[in-house]
């Protein structure tokens, strides 16, 4: 992919309260492969699809926010939308841009760090020692390759060995979460394949696969991790993962909480931590 100029616009959805570290790491990452980087997310960038029930709210949010995009380009010259969300980039190539006149290009993270892997690469110079089950979806590889994107960056880590595992139907756990018994089956089979394969570290892709799995950090002697943070501790980058900790009985961050309304935390994520985790088969309980 050809990104004309450094100047992008990082478009992280509506998760800062859940993956704000994922958010801080994948910005740092585009800023070490040489971009200058504006982030933008939250309600005031919403792509509308968790208002599809109401399609005029929807259609004048994902109005409103291409609007915010394209004065981006006009204003500062930001001509690449860079997406981080699977299902803020999908709506936006299939409904948004079709919908809208778009200034701007659109690529997703993964892609640009690929198209800057020959600059990412002497950067990544700390040894990760893992055996790494990769969880992977096929939905998103209608529009990007996710799954031989990440792998081919994650192959230039040293020390880290890669195991092939099951690819699963969705473009992430999410999108088969009101499939009865998929979720189950799904975080089954890579968790059963990371145990007979000997690996000790499971990564996550996308950030709704990560809260599902994280309450199984640990189990079996086996992490749960994003790509981005292996990326990132390769490059010796302090990393660190709330959302699991908060998952498995951690303190959250009050003062975050408070600065994004606590209505929010009660209402998204109390439920999710308070929740079991996935009875998965294969998982030993």
């Amino acid at each position: 992919m050809d990104v004309s100029d450094n100047r992008v616009t990082f478009w992280f959805g509506c998760n800062m309260l859940r993956h704000a570290e994922m958010i801080r790491l994948s910005i740092m990452l585009l800023e070490r492969a040489g971009y200058d980087v504006s982030a933008a997310g939250g309600p005031a960038y919403c792509c509308g699809t968790s208002h599809d029930h109401q399609p005029l709210g929807a259609s004048n949010m994902a109005g409103r926010t291409v609007s915010r995009f394209n004065e981006a380009v006009t204003r500062d010259g930001r001509g690449t939308l860079v997406t981080w969300c699977p299902s803020c980039h999908m709506h936006m190539s299939d409904i948004m841009a079709p919908g809208n006149a778009v200034a701007f290009d659109i690529t997703h993270i993964s892609e640009l760090l690929v198209a800057s892997i020959e600059r990412l690469a002497p950067l990544l110079t700390v040894p990760v020692p893992h055996r790494v089950l990769l969880h992977q979806h096929l939905g998103f590889s209608t529009h990007v390759p996710i799954n031989d994107r990440v792998t081919s960056v994650l192959s230039r880590i040293p020390g880290l060995e890669l195991i092939e595992g099951p690819a699963h139907p969705g473009h992430m756990c999410s999108g088969i979460a009101t499939v009865p018994g998929a979720l189950k089956a799904v975080i089954g089979e890579t968790w059963s394949a990371a145990i007979e394969n000997g690996a000790d570290t499971v990564c996550t892709i996308f950030h709704p696969c990560h809260r599902e799995i994280a309450a199984l950090d640990g189990r079996d002697n086996i992490r749960v991790r994003n790509w981005v943070q292996l990326v990132a501790e390769a490059m010796g980058i302090e990393t660190s993962d709330a959302y699991v900790g908060w998952r498995n009985g951690g303190a959250p961050d009050i003062a975050a909480i408070e600065r994004a309304e606590p209505s929010r935390y009660q209402t998204l994520i109390e439920p999710e931590l308070r929740a079991p985790p996935v009875a998965s088969a294969g998982v030993a309980e």
